[in-house]
């Protein structure tokens, strides 16, 4: 009898690792690598990438973001008030920006952190977007 319970614990076990498995996979391919990188065209191309599904020890919602324009200052926007991350109708300011030293006039770029919290809602949703107002307002949406 004892021999039947422990089989059946490893068993239990053994479906429940392959479940947890299975998930973690699921989460990692819920973005396929073109899905998580958007543009938006204009004046100044604005391109962000989703960066998380492929660092899975960040800890806080983190986008690549850069910044191109032929003509004009980009230094003229303060990326901690131009950037917001909207996820299921809450919005969310930018924690960090970390601009890349080789950043320049025409071209910006860096990464962006955003709170904890967001991330939580992202792994909820996995729909959100970036809202940038730079150049009129950019709309950058992802979706599951």
């Amino acid at each position: 009898m004892e021999m039947k319970k422990l089989s059946l614990v490893f068993i239990v076990i053994g479906i429940a690792l392959i479940g947890i498995i299975l998930k973690d996979k699921a989460v990692s391919k819920e973005f396929s690598e073109e899905e998580l990188t958007k543009v938006s065209q204009g004046n100044i191309q604005v391109t962000a990438v989703f960066l998380n599904p492929k660092y899975p020890d960040l800890t806080r919602p983190t986008f690549y973001i850069r910044l191109d324009t032929h003509s004009g200052d980009l230094y003229i926007y303060d990326m901690l008030e131009s950037v917001t991350l909207e996820v299921a109708g809450k919005r969310f300011s930018p924690v960090t920006w970390k601009e890349d030293e080789k950043s320049w006039g025409h071209h910006r770029y860096g990464f962006m952190e955003f709170p904890e919290e967001a991330f939580d809602e992202i792994n909820r949703e996995m729909n959100f977007r970036l809202i940038v107002n730079i150049d009129g307002e950019r709309v950058l949406e992802w979706k599951a």
